[in-house]
Order: structure tokens, then C-alpha cells, then sequence
């Protein structure tokens, strides 16, 4: 007989051991007395022994029944416990959010959404895992995250995903630059007689650009290779050349009084997208958490 199955004469036993009497302990349970001695047999058949000297409708605990007690308590306690648990995760009253994204998004996307999903689900623990880019694809396969924030590429990928949004390429430079002050759109081919801040060779946003760039014929060269954006920022305020970003940095452009000018006609945009390892339906948690990233993305959830 498996643990699930013998609850319900587990919880006979008790009522019979605290009540000592057969009509008190099927009242307490909400069964008739029928139903209650089918089930204390049944619980004895299982175990070889009798718990109980009967009397009438009163009982006694037998010595086995009495050393038996404890570990009944124990077995039931831990049940509904464990179900109160699970009922609590399902309810969204406690739980774990796990999210790998690369910096710029930790900074300028999710701490409005942490703010906003912790509002609704304060017991749920939101962990974030600020890393390079190129590290969050990984974090996700390996289940060290349930999502991820990062550039969709051409390469397939077994993760499911759900692009975000379109996060335009545009340059950030002092006011006083010239290319501040030029009319109409930029062009790429615009920023090549000036000394150039970007990403470091191998990141996915600046990969991207060059092969976009490429297929027009257009190579960039770079002054400055940067890992992290806010030295990208310091660098352009200081004069040192022109950064080569995207809009997710506008804010902390903003903060820099530096100005922002979208290049190119159309525009050139990389696509954030969410990901999430493959196979069966996230835990309510990170469903929900996915929920409330679509909303501040302006993404329908489904």
C-alpha cells in the first residue's frame, strides 16, 4: 500500500487514538462508524498487528499501537505539509524566478518589471544573473535560469523563444560633435572619418551589425573596443568619439546629456528575444514573471 493510500487510515488511527471512542472519531473525520472500522481493518491487515483493544464502541491503544503513534502523527504532518507547499506555489505565495540577461537589460528593463511581478507576488524570489550576452543562451540550456533575455540570432536554437522587441542601432555622441548638428538621417558611411566606440569583437550586438553593415558593404572601424556600456557612455561624453549602440541605452544617454541619432535609412534594429529551456510548461512562477515582461515590452502574453 503506498503512503498516498493509506492517508485516509493513517488519519483513523490518529482520530481513534485522541478520541478513544468509535462515534467521537467518526464525527471528527465526517464518516460513518462503518466506514471508520473498514478502514482501521484494513490499516491493520497492512500492518500485521492490531492497534487497538476494542470495547464496545470505546477503544484502547494497543503497545504497538502506542509506538506506532508517533511515527503516524509524523507521516500525516508531513503529507499536508507537503500539500500546503505545492498549494503555495501554485498560488504564486512563495517560489523562485531565475533570469540571465546582459547588463544593459538588468540596468534599463528588469528592474521595472521586478518591481512591478513583486508587487503582485511578494513570496516569490526573483534572482537575476547579470552577464555577458553571450552567456545567457547557455545559463538557460543548463537550467541555471528559466529565462533569458538576448539578441535573436540567424542560428537555430532548441530554446523556445519570443521576441520582445526591436531595439534600433543608433550612435551617441556630445552635443557639440558635428554629426550632432547634420541634417536629415545619418548613414553609416557618415560615421567613418570619426574615431568610433563599440562593443568587443565577438559580442552578438556588434556581430550582428557587421554582418548586417557587410551585406551593404559597409565596414566599421573601431577606436575603442568596450565590454560594458556605461565606459562606452564615458567615453563618448568625454569627447573620445562616437558610440555605436542601440535605443535600450537611451536612458543612460539621457543621464550623460549626451545626444542620440537613429543611422541609416531604414534603420538597422537587433531583436531582443525571451527565452526558455524546451519541453513542458514553465513552473506558475516564471509564467507568471514572463507574463509581466511581455506587459512592460508591450508583447501580448499567450
Amino acid at each position: 500500500m503506498s503512503i498516498k493510500s493509506s492517508l485516509p487510515e493513517l488519519r483513523v488511527f490518529i482520530a481513534l487514538a485522541e478520541s478513544g471512542h468509535f462515534t467521537r472519531a467518526a464525527e471528527r473525520l465526517g464518516v460513518s462508524q462503518s466506514t471508520l472500522s473498514a478502514a482501521l481493518v484494513k490499516l491493520e491487515r497492512v500492518l500485521g498487528t492490531r492497534l487497538f483493544d476494542r470495547h464496545t464502541r470505546a477503544c484502547r491503544l494497543t503497545e504497538a499501537g502506542a509506538a506506532l503513534l508517533p511515527e503516524a502523527h509524523r507521516l500525516v504532518a508531513g503529507w499536508d505539509q507537503w500539500v500546503a507547499d505545492a498549494r503555495d506555489f501554485a498560488r504564486l505565495s512563495r517560489g523562485r524566478v531565475t533570469v540571465a540577461a546582459p547588463n544593459a537589460q538588468c540596468a534599463m528593463l528588469l528592474p521595472q518589471v521586478m518591481r512591478r511581478f513583486q508587487e503582485s507576488f511578494p513570496g516569490v524570489r526573483v534572482l537575476l544573473h547579470d552577464v555577458p550576452e553571450n552567456e545567457v543562451h547557455t545559463l538557460v540550456r543548463n537550467g541555471a535560469a528559466d529565462l533569458g533575455i538576448a539578441t535573436q540570432t540567424e542560428a537555430r536554437t532548441d530554446l523556445v523563444t519570443t521576441v520582445l522587441d526591436a531595439d534600433e542601432f543608433v550612435v551617441v555622441l556630445r552635443p557639440d560633435h558635428p554629426l550632432a548638428h547634420k541634417r536629415g538621417p545619418l548613414d553609416w558611411e557618415d560615421l567613418c572619418a570619426h574615431p568610433l566606440i563599440g562593443y568587443l569583437p565577438g559580442n552578438p550586438v556588434r556581430r550582428l551589425l557587421e554582418d548586417h553593415l557587410g551585406a551593404r558593404g559597409v565596414t566599421l572601424s573601431y577606436a575603442y573596443e568596450i565590454g560594458l556600456p556605461w565606459t562606452v557612455m564615458g567615453l563618448a561624453r568625454e569627447g573620445l568619439g562616437v558610440a555605436v549602440v542601440t535605443r535600450t541605452l537611451q536612458p543612460l544617454a539621457d543621464w550623460h546629456q549626451l545626444v542620440l541619432r537613429p543611422v541609416g535609412r531604414p534603420p538597422l534594429a537587433r531583436m531582443l528575444t525571451l527565452f526558455r529551456p524546451p519541453g513542458g510548461s514553465p513552473s506558475p512562477a516564471v509564467a507568471a514573471f514572463r507574463d509581466v515582461l511581455l506587459q512592460a515590452a508591450g508583447v501580448a502574453a499567450g
